[in-house]
């Protein structure tokens, strides 16, 4: 037993897929090289700006403990004329008040220390700490930044020495300022920035402050780092994958090193680690990727929308409806495909109407020919039936009962005469004869004939003339048969009464004549067969008399519609040319 092929069920087959999908991925697949291209410079060069601009901010950031020594080196200028005054190297009464002042005074300003040293034997004459503290700090003019330690922990400390003269003596007044966990404040509250300050100790660089305590934190300036800004006296940048940092050398006057000042970002806690050139390049291409796929789809949208729009409206002409018609926009080639869609869909509405005009003359040319056969051998038994019926009738000694049964022999023969006569009229319809009139003198010669017959069917009948003065370019004879056809069609769906109305109306090349009535109007299944001959909803009709208006219509190059709905009626309107085109109204009328 054979299996049968399996369809193609690949899931990315591109042959199922729809125009505007690979549309939109044809678009993408365009753009993606120059999109890489694109991405690959901009996030080289957004890199180097925002590493630029880390760089400008951990400069500024160690700029901060300078400027914080630099303030703290201007209050001891600010302070030494006032502890000059007070400070004082005698036990009296007055000079145990002016330490006491002295004291006080530091306090306030936030110094730490404040000594007098004598110059020739380097005795501490006063101070505000213990002697031992006094005694690590050196005087020299140039040791501004210092280690000492304190209570056990080795503390950083601004120093300031200055020169001065007592009762003859000369004298050092010492000022330092302690560099403790105060110092920074303002900076300290940074979770991912470091910054440490390391001063000169036991031979080496320490750290005596920092903001962090990161894990693996240095606590001693590298060596190298430290031989390079002996050297170099410039700043020295470290980029790791744990840190982006810089290494700011403190000089003093002599450009001796005396500190080293540390500003450094934890890359993986802070925006410094995410901002690189590798993940603002996949970031930059995912957005241009999502913005040529967004422009791919509007574009394959506008691309495809006529043709999806021909596409249905194609089904629909297969289904039979020509009245389709695609929106026209722009002077392109699918709008151009769209005209010619439009311009189809018409002349294949034109060529139906003409095959079922076609059609329906070459019915009624079988059917004349036919009935002119069926006429001519029917219509001779039917006059020797007459006549001899009438001879019957005539002889005096026939009862009244069989006199009655011939007179319905005569009248039903005659009434088979005329339904023939009818019947050759449809099929073998006479040329107008055409002539200009006016619209509403028919109508009211039409309304002035079925008066009676509306008025004992309750029926009001009034004439509404939209277009005063309208003509139409038809035989009158046919017209007022066409006209009388509808309105007894008319009376007989109104029995209990209603409304009739003859309406005129102008819609050039055409004249309007509506016949609306308040009947139940027509089944929608026989809206598409009611001009059709032998077609009729009634009980004894023959189907003939719509079948007959409609050619009429035709004999005059006009047309009839109808419209109807359920319970409000229906409406016949006949579209009749309202001038002549050629032809010649004398001619006409002889």
């Amino acid at each position: 037993m054979t299996k049968a092929p399996r369809p193609n069920t690949r899931p990315f087959a591109l042959s199922g897929w729809s125009l505007q999908r690979k549309l939109v991925l044809a678009f993408w697949l365009v753009s993606v090289i120059p999109t890489m291209i694109a991405a690959e410079l901009a996030a080289t060069t957004l890199s180097q700006i925002f590493d630029s601009n880390v760089r400008i901010w951990l400069q500024e950031s160690t700029r901060i403990v300078e400027d914080e020594i630099s303030e703290i080196l201007r209050d001891h200028t600010r302070a030494v004329h006032l502890f000059l005054r007070y400070t004082r190297p005698s036990t009296d009464r007055l000079s145990t008040r002016n330490d006491k002042l002295t004291t006080d005074i530091a306090d306030s300003m936030g110094i730490d220390v404040v000594a007098l040293v004598r110059s020739n034997d380097q005795k501490v004459v006063f101070s505000t700490v213990a002697d031992d503290i006094v005694r690590q700090i050196s005087t020299a003019p140039k040791a501004t930044l210092q280690t000492l330690q304190v209570a056990g922990v080795a503390t950083g400390t601004v120093v300031s020495t200055f020169e001065t003269e007592q009762e003859g003596l000369a004298y050092k007044l010492v000022i330092a300022t302690y560099l403790d966990n105060s110092f920074l404040t303002s900076v300290a509250d940074v979770h991912s920035l470091d910054l440490r300050l390391y001063l000169a100790k036991a031979g080496d660089f320490s750290e005596i402050f920092s903001t962090q305590r990161f894990e693996n934190h240095p606590l001693q300036v590298p060596a190298k780092i430290e031989q390079s800004m002996r050297q170099s006296k410039q700043p020295i940048e470290q980029f790791t994958s744990r840190y982006s940092g810089i290494y700011q050398p403190i000089l003093n006057e002599n450009g001796e090193l005396q500190g080293v000042i540390y500003s450094g970002l934890l890359r993986h806690s802070s925006l410094v680690g995410l901002v690189n050139q590798s993940n603002l390049f996949i970031l930059i291409f995912l957005l241009s990727s999502a913005a040529s796929l967004a422009v791919g789809w509007m574009v394959s949208q506008r691309l495809t929308k006529p043709l999806r729009g021909l596409s249905k409206g194609v089904q629909a002409v297969i289904a039979g409806d020509y009245r389709q018609r695609l929106p026209v926009t722009g002077g392109d080639e699918l709008a151009e495909l769209s005209s010619t869609f439009n311009h189809m869909s018409e002349r294949l509405g034109q060529l139906q109407h003409l095959e079922s005009q076609l059609r329906r003359r070459d019915r009624l040319l079988a059917l004349g020919e036919v009935a002119m056969g069926l006429a001519h051998e029917i219509r001779n038994p039917l006059g020797i039936i007459k006549t001899a019926t009438q001879l019957l009738h005539r002889r005096a000694d026939l009862p009244e009962s069989d006199k009655r049964h011939l007179e319905y022999v005569v009248s039903e023969v005659s009434r088979i005469n005329d339904l023939i006569s009818d019947f050759l009229e449809f099929a073998k319809p006479s040329a107008p004869m055409r002539s200009t009139q006016t619209v509403r003198s028919l109508l009211e010669d039409l309304l002035g004939f079925c008066a009676p017959e509306l008025a004992s069917h309750h029926i009001e009948a009034h004439i509404d003339d939209q277009a005063p003065g309208a003509t139409v370019h038809a035989d009158p004879r046919q017209l007022k048969q066409a006209g009388l056809n509808l309105i007894v069609n008319a009376i007989d769906a109104m029995p209990d009464g209603g409304q009739l109305t003859l309406a005129i109306r102008s819609d050039p090349p055409y004249t309007v004549i509506s016949i609306r009535d308040t009947g139940p109007g027509i089944d929608p299944d026989m809206l598409e067969r009611i001009f059709t001959p032998f077609v009729t909803t009634k009980a004894s009709g023959t189907g003939l008399g719509l079948a007959k208006v409609y050619s009429i219509m035709e004999s005059h190059e006009g047309r009839i519609e109808c419209t109807s709905g359920k319970n409000t009626g229906a409406t016949f309107s006949l579209y009749l040319p309202a001038k002549g085109d050629g032809f010649d109204e004398g001619s006409d009328d002889t």
